[in-house]
């Protein structure tokens, strides 16, 4: 079995843990801080200091970089790329993945997912627990993807997207880079990068600088 080293310590990390530990994959698991906090103790797990990052990332086989932060997310695994250090991808058991389905490295995928046919979810995306996403959708890089979120069949997500808690994505929606969907929120018509969307059916609120 291998070695897993988490990169955050935060909220995030703790989830991840939880899914790695139902993977029964792993012989040890510890945490990297993303911040030097130098406070945080999880039972059983060793929290090391960013600082350390040299020393200790040789130690384990892979890595995932665990926080809701895209931008983080992203800047984190691109050092570990540049550096050649293999990412994890973490499935919860209880996940419903089809075989056609195509996940990127570095992405988290928890409790109760369902992910269709000919489905393809990015590199270092985070999703959440009871989100379905329906059938030949893509989902770009370093997307966040909040519990409960459903998205039908033949629509697309953008680079680093946030798409807030219960909300809803219609059959054929092409949502832009970097846009934020409010929690809740029922997209019917496509959405342009930089977008915050609010509302049913959602409406742009504004531009997100």
């Amino acid at each position: 079995m291998k070695k897993l080293l988490i990169w955050g310590a935060g909220d995030q990390g703790l989830v991840t843990l939880e899914c790695a530990l139902a993977m029964n994959a792993y012989e040890q698991i510890d945490f990297l801080e993303i911040k030097e906090k130098g406070s945080r103790k999880i039972i059983n797990h060793t929290v090391f200091k960013e600082s350390e990052f040299d020393k200790v990332v040789k130690l384990y086989d892979e890595v995932i970089v665990a926080t809701g932060s895209n931008d983080l997310r992203e800047e984190k695994i691109k050092m570990l790329l540049a550096f050649g250090i293999p990412l994890a991808t973490i499935v919860h058991p209880t996940a419903l993945i089809s075989s056609s389905a195509k996940i990127g490295s570095g992405t988290t995928i928890l409790a109760n997912v369902i992910i269709n046919i000919n489905t393809k979810v990015g590199i270092g995306c985070i999703v959440n627990n009871g989100a379905i996403i329906e059938h030949d959708c893509m989902v770009g890089n370093y997307v966040n993807i909040c519990p409960k979120f459903a998205m039908a069949g033949h629509s697309s997500i953008g680079y680093k997207s946030y798409l807030g808690i219960g909300s809803t994505v219609i059959d054929d929606i092409r949502i832009g880079n970097r846009v934020t969907v409010g929690a809740g929120a029922v997209v019917v018509s496509n959405i342009s990068d930089n977008i915050v969307a609010i509302g049913v059916p959602a409406k742009k609120m504004l531009v997100d600088k």
